[in-house]
């Protein structure tokens, strides 16, 4: 497969997740408080009370989605081992960063409230490991990237 094409794949697919990410959100808002739901079920109760924090994700992961839009850019031109990719991926480390440190004060904030239950946490702690698993794969992809950039400016230098 040649370089576009994986460009365009990669494309394609950032494309389907935002879109599946503003299907997911504005459903997810769209449930807990227009479509009338029962309000005394669990789950619109749920997304009243959290929806600030939930949009507060959601503009982190279209933040993650745009540096990752910037890097296909970069492969696109044949420079996938540069120093703004290696920049992209440590600004989609700190986004995904500042997921996990929303969801440990959602946590602080349901424990000062009283209102700890043990299915949202433990639904958040799990979100809480996927998205620290994500920072180190960014952090460690950045410095792969780095490392690859040295050695190309290297081989440049030699020939």
């Amino acid at each position: 497969m040649s370089q576009k094409a994986v460009t365009y794949w990669l494309k394609a697919v950032t494309i389907s997740i935002g879109l599946l990410g503003l299907a997911f959100f504005g459903g997810a808002t769209a449930y807990g408080f227009f479509f009338k739901p029962d309000y005394n079920g669990p789950v619109p109760e749920y997304l009243r009370q959290n929806i600030i924090a939930i949009w507060i994700t959601a503009v982190f992961c279209y933040v993650i989605l745009f540096f990752f839009w910037k890097i296909i850019n970069e492969i696109g031109k044949d420079n996938s081992f540069s120093l703004e990719n290696v920049k992209n991926f440590k600004c989609m480390a700190a986004a995904g960063g500042c997921i996990v440190i929303e969801y440990i004060l959602r946590i602080v904030v349901w424990l000062i409230k009283g209102e700890l239950e043990m299915i949202p946490l433990t639904y958040t702690l799990l979100k809480i490991f996927v998205f620290i698993i994500f920072v180190i794969l960014c952090i460690a992809m950045s410095k792969l990237v780095k490392n690859a950039y040295e050695i190309k400016q290297e081989n440049e230098l030699t020939i």
